[in-house]
């Protein structure tokens, strides 16, 4: 089974929806008093080609299925009329946030930062949960931002936000299924893109996602995808292998 497809992508959607009887979005899950039994959450993080986005979105929509998009604030990324046409397909908007490897390391002026994107973003769209941006190659973490208390306390009371996903979920029996590095392998190639779970799923290659999916292999699952990695075209797809394959090569130089 080929990998990284739209085609790919849908028999992953048709799998979870036949094996879960929940489906949520981040705000849906911090709005519920109790998590269910079983669910998926289906997260996105765009953090380039917002285009492959919208796709990925649309797919969503024609098969009844609602999930979140995170999305950075960078010119090449923040493309109102996209994040708009995601919105109208039913999904959830939130904002991926690297102010503190922006403002190098100052929380001060991280906070302002922070505060003044998400006011951008709130514009064009209601934003409830937030997620922060790896940034590997910067010595800063951007969730550190909220290790403070009196900061947390600010961003969910004043700044309305209902949870940050990294900090404000326990993953204990939450299965974390990411595409970061271009695997399955969790954290094979991956530098700040992790979770405290007591589950580390490992698959060899699609086919075992798949029939994962198909199993329910795990009741709880947060499958996260970047979409700049989901093509059909074939240019578009050889390049985006090359560009992994360098991330990958300096990540993990750095690490």
């Amino acid at each position: 089974m080929r990998d990284f497809i739209l085609s790919a992508y849908r028999r992953y959607l048709q799998a979870i929806k036949a094996s879960y009887p929940n489906i949520l979005c981040f705000a849906d899950f911090f709005s519920l008093p109790e998590a269910p039994e079983s669910f998926v959450i289906i997260r996105h993080d765009v953090d380039r080609k917002p285009g492959n986005a919208l796709k990925m979105a649309r797919l969503e929509n024609e098969m009844g299925i609602r999930s979140t998009y995170y999305f950075r604030t960078k010119p090449h990324v923040f493309k109102s009329d996209i994040i708009q046409a995601i919105a109208d397909n039913g999904h959830e908007i939130g904002y991926h946030y690297e102010s503190l490897s922006d403002a190098k390391g100052d929380y001060g002026r991280a906070l302002t930062d922070f505060e003044a994107n998400l006011n951008q973003l709130r514009k064009l769209v209601p934003v409830y949960t937030i997620s922060m941006h790896g940034s590997p190659l910067s010595p800063y973490d951007n969730r550190e931002l909220w290790r403070n208390p009196e900061n947390h306390a600010y961003l969910i009371k004043s700044l309305e936000i209902y949870g940050e996903v990294y900090l404000d979920i326990d993953y204990v029996d939450i299965a974390y299924i990411t595409d970061t590095g271009r695997n399955w392998s969790a954290g094979r190639a991956n530098r700040r893109d992790t979770v405290n779970t007591g589950i580390t799923p490992h698959f060899q290659n699609a086919q075992a996602l798949l029939d994962c999916f198909n199993r329910a292999c795990y009741p709880r699952v947060v499958f996260q995808v970047h979409p700049e990695r989901w093509t059909d075209s074939g240019i578009e797809y050889c390049s985006q292998i090359a560009k992994d394959q360098i991330a990958n090569f300096v990540k993990a130089i750095i690490r």
